[in-house]
């Protein structure tokens, strides 16, 4: 079997491995014209030839318009294209910099990756990062001081984006060596078209992959990549662990799940177990964050950091995230996602019950209400928990309405002799802050509070030793 036969089957166990999670959708591969991307191309129309790929090809070129002959790795890419009978798409960067940052780059140009995959309906997106992309990426993020995450390297696949526009990264040239992709290109024929800006001393990776690796590999030889290899594979396993601990972390105390909001309940969770608790922090983030983007170190840092102070803290990110510190924890939240309660300036929302579940106008917020001729004797009380409530209604005129605090309310709280003001409350219940505008205040129609749910009832709404009819309210945030 031929160097490029080992390359085919290569890839496609590679892409084999992924044909569950995309189905039968289009393959966008991003050729920038370059030796690893080219090789790439040429065996994906070979795999399609042979009816190996999972879905139609389709090749996207970004132009990074950074040099006056950028169009010209363009015109290389549609030419060989054209060539291989594979549609391309040619997406051209803009800048209002004068000159943009690697990172700028990279971020324009996956944004530009995933605008064409939703054009083309594509669900695998495949780029040509090879074994030394790897070994310069460790060594990149050891200078730069990292984690087990960036020791790890490069992933063979992740994901872009959520939801219907979710997208799988794969990369199916990790292990093999660049040198091998030239000698397979000059076998194959065919020449690459080289960016003059990868010989730009200007951009750190460059220095670093012209001058300092070369450097290393003179004095170290073939053991700085056995080296790197072995810290990356370490660093991978360390990895995993602590990504099944945060997501254990996350599973078990995660409560209140929205689409934009989450509560994680800490307590009992030591200083020992910090690593894991970052890395829930981190998948939670990467769960709520409109586009499904990581979190930067310092965010995590400011989140972990909000643990050591009083309830009440709260830390900005990126997206509208908001964290807060919680007596039991952690509240995060997306600001700009979550839905507005009702207006209740005019009495506040109809409440009903035995007419079933009941959304407090666009907040996580639900409520449910039944009547029972006695009152019922399963769930006890402290098995219901906070957000399960008996009232007895003999007392309370009709409409019941729900409705957000007001300035000057007051409260009187189960077992209390007289009302209490509600913001003080609240504060002494350590009720979240984000929470005291939005809970969904029972009221009767002589605007009464009788239950605040998840915190207390009130002592009007109390049932009797004579009580028979009986209203079972219960309430969910999620």
């Amino acid at each position: 079997m031929d160097s490029f036969a080992r390359l085919l089957d290569l890839c496609s166990r590679c892409l084999s491995r992924f044909e569950s999670n995309v189905a039968d959708r289009a393959v966008l591969a991003a050729v920038s014209g370059g030796v690893d991307s080219t090789v790439l191309l040429l065996a994906l129309a070979r795999l399609r030839k042979e009816g190996r790929l999972s879905g139609p090809l389709h090749v996207c070129h970004v132009d990074h318009a950074t040099r006056p002959d950028s169009r010209d790795s363009a015109r290389h890419v549609v030419d060989l294209c054209e060539r291989l009978e594979v549609p391309v798409s040619v997406r051209r960067l803009s800048w209002n910099c004068g000159r943009p940052s690697e990172d700028m780059l990279r971020v324009g140009r996956y944004g530009a990756l995933q605008a064409v995959a939703r054009e083309v309906g594509a669900g695998l997106l495949l780029t040509g990062h090879h074994a030394d992309d790897n070994l310069e990426t460790v060594l990149f993020r050891m200078l730069r001081g990292t984690g087990p995450r960036g020791l790890a390297g490069i992933p063979e696949a992740r994901w872009l984006g959520r939801g219907e526009q979710r997208l799988l990264l794969v990369r199916p040239l990790l292990h093999t060596r660049r040198s091998t992709l030239e000698a397979l290109l000059q076998q194959l024929g065919e020449r690459a078209y080289e960016d003059p800006t990868n010989k730009d001393p200007g951009y750190t990776r460059n220095r670093l992959r012209l001058e300092t690796i070369p450097a290393l590999r003179r004095r170290l030889g073939i053991g700085l990549d056995t080296a790197l290899m072995t810290v990356a594979s370490t660093a991978r396993a360390a990895n995993e662990i602590v990504q099944a601990h945060g997501l254990r972390i996350l599973s078990e105390r995660g409560h209140h799940k929205t689409g934009w909001r989450l509560e994680l309940d800490l307590r009992g969770v030591d200083q020992t177990a910090e690593p894991f608790v970052v890395e829930a922090l981190r998948q939670a983030y990467v769960c709520l964050h409109p586009f499904g983007d990581a979190p930067p170190t310092s965010w995590l840092d400011r989140c972990v950091g909000l643990l050591g102070k009083q309830d009440g803290k709260r830390v900005g990110g990126r997206g509208g995230l908001l964290v807060e510190r919680t007596r039991d924890g952690l509240l995060l939240v997306v600001l700009d996602r979550a839905g507005q309660p009702p207006r209740t300036h005019d009495g506040g929302q109809l409440f009903r019950w035995d007419s079933g579940r009941q959304r407090f106008g666009a907040t996580e917020w639900w409520l449910d209400a039944f009547e029972h001729p006695l009152p019922p004797l399963v769930p006890s009380p402290r098995e219901a928990g906070r957000m399960r409530v008996l009232v007895d209604p003999r007392r309370l005129p009709a409409p019941w309405r729900l409705r957000t605090r007001r300035p000057g309310d007051l409260f009187q709280p189960l077992g209390q002799a007289r009302p209490l003001e509600l913001r003080r409350f609240l504060q002494g219940r350590h009720v979240p802050r984000f929470d005291r505008d939005r809970l969904p205040l029972l009221v009767d129609g002589n605007d009464q509070i009788l239950w605040v749910p998840g915190v207390e009832v009130s002592e009007v709404a109390r049932l009797q030793l004579n009580t028979r009819r009986t209203i079972e309210v219960t309430a969910g945030c999620g």
